[in-house]
């Protein structure tokens, strides 16, 4: 049986808590990274600012912290540069490992180690206003002709290809010829990007913008209830010889094998897994998803693990989640540390990630935060401040996630697995000065 979740989704982090000294670096850097992202907001208008938003290669959990460290060093050094130009305009912005200006004239990712000077250099060179208006114009006016060509409800390039080659895309489809009667176009959204890989959405069609036009137009005409059935018929293909077996063996509820993956690949996935569930069986299940890449413990119930990773490695990687009578434990604690933390005289709430941390991590979060207030008995956070949440700091995608949350004028971000004296240094930056009560 699945133990109390208290709406919340918890995950183990690999290496995270091992010890204060990884803890501390941590939280360190996500503290700095918000700081560093407020005030490009306040100084320079950057409203979204992403660490590797399109790295796909990513490895496994331990790769991560690394990589948030050099978005940190990006972000100082963005900061550095847009200080040194005139009226920056820009409103997204990633940190990346190459220049690429994309999505207009507004956006732009950025090498992490480029030079300031380099930086500064490149992102001071955009096009005049007047040239700026006339591309937009031109963009525009072959949307509309594609779009009267063929019933596309939406059509946009990604972030991830060059105005340039969204102009280019934009061009070679224009020139597909159009459907003839009869022929019918299942896509909801049409997105122009670097290849064609399959999108999740199954309703979404990549096209990669050096495509040609007869290749578009073959992809625009693809018949997606064939592809449907051919992926029904997969799954069907492995569920007596893998599926079945590991719902038996792990109680697996679900598997999922994304477009991107081929047939023969998502069957080495299950049968890897499937010769490792008798190390597996002691731990809870949810969801299992295959990647050509990664292999990430999502939280108590789901992972991500590459295709091709074998038996003994899997195994190995997903012996560090807790056990159900340590993931029942931990649950109920943090429910019950949870409670204690509610109506407490800082007028700060507590709260978990709804998404990406354990529950071990998320007791031990509240856990900190109560001998942080009986520590610190005066403690009053100042407005607008009003909750603290506890995120897992060494993941990519919860990094991101804090950085542009709404709520991030409210909320204050704070590694789950922070030390009392981290926790202090960073909650006393947001203390009330004079209580009035």
């Amino acid at each position: 049986m699945r133990p109390l979740l208290f709406t919340l989704t918890l995950t183990l982090a690999i290496g995270l808590s091992a010890s204060g000294a990884i803890a501390g670096s941590v939280g360190q850097t996500l503290a700095a990274l918000l700081q560093e992202k407020s005030e490009l907001e306040k100084q320079h208008g950057v409203e979204t600012l992403e660490c590797f938003p399109f790295l796909q290669n990513i490895g496994f959990d331990e790769d991560q912290p690394p990589l948030i460290e050099n978005c940190l060093t990006g972000a100082r050094t963005l900061k550095a540069a847009l200080g040194r130009l005139p009226a920056p305009a820009y409103r997204v912005i990633g940190i990346s490992d190459r220049f690429l200006r994309t999505g207009g004239f507004h956006t732009a990712l950025v090498p992490w180690n480029a030079p300031v000077e380099e930086m500064a250099r490149i992102l001071a060179d955009t096009p005049p206003e007047a040239e700026q208006r006339r591309f937009l114009a031109r963009i525009g006016d072959i949307k509309k002709q594609i779009t009267l060509a063929w019933p596309i409800g939406e059509l946009h390039c990604t972030m991830e290809i060059s105005n340039e080659q969204c102009l280019t895309g934009y061009e070679n489809l224009a020139r597909a010829a159009p459907p003839a009667t009869g022929d019918k176009v299942h896509w909801r959204q049409v997105v122009i990007s670097h290849s064609s890989s399959p999108r999740p959405d199954p309703y979404d069609l990549a096209l990669a913008f050096d495509d040609t036009p007869e290749t578009m137009r073959a992809q625009l005409l693809r018949n997606l209830h064939d592809e449907w059935n051919q992926r029904r018929r997969m799954y069907e293909a492995l569920e007596e010889k893998t599926l079945k077996p590991l719902r038996e063996k792990l109680m697996l509820p679900n598997f999922f094998c994304p477009p991107d993956l081929s047939h023969e690949e998502c069957a080495k996935g299950a049968e890897n897994l499937l010769a490792a569930s008798d190390g597996l069986a002691d731990q809870f299940w949810g969801r299992v998803t295959l990647n050509r890449h990664n292999t990430f413990i999502e939280d108590d119930f789901n992972v991500t693990l590459r295709f091709d990773l074998p038996a003994d490695e899997i195994v190995r990687r997903l012996a560090q989640r807790p056990d159900k009578k340590e993931a029942t434990e931990n649950t109920v604690l943090a429910e019950k540390l949870e409670g204690r933390t509610k109506n407490n005289p800082s007028r700060l709430r507590a709260v978990c990630d709804l998404e990406g941390l354990a529950s071990r991590l998320c007791a031990g979060a509240f856990e900190t935060f109560i001998a942080f207030l009986k520590k610190n008995r005066d403690y009053r956070v100042a407005p607008p401040w009003t909750d603290v949440m506890f995120i897992d700091g060494g993941r990519l995608k919860r990094v991101n996630f804090a950085l542009n949350s709404k709520s991030r004028g409210t909320y204050i971000y704070l590694h789950a697995a922070s030390s009392l004296e981290e926790m202090e240094n960073i909650l006393n930056r947001f203390r009330q000065t004079m209580d009035k009560d």
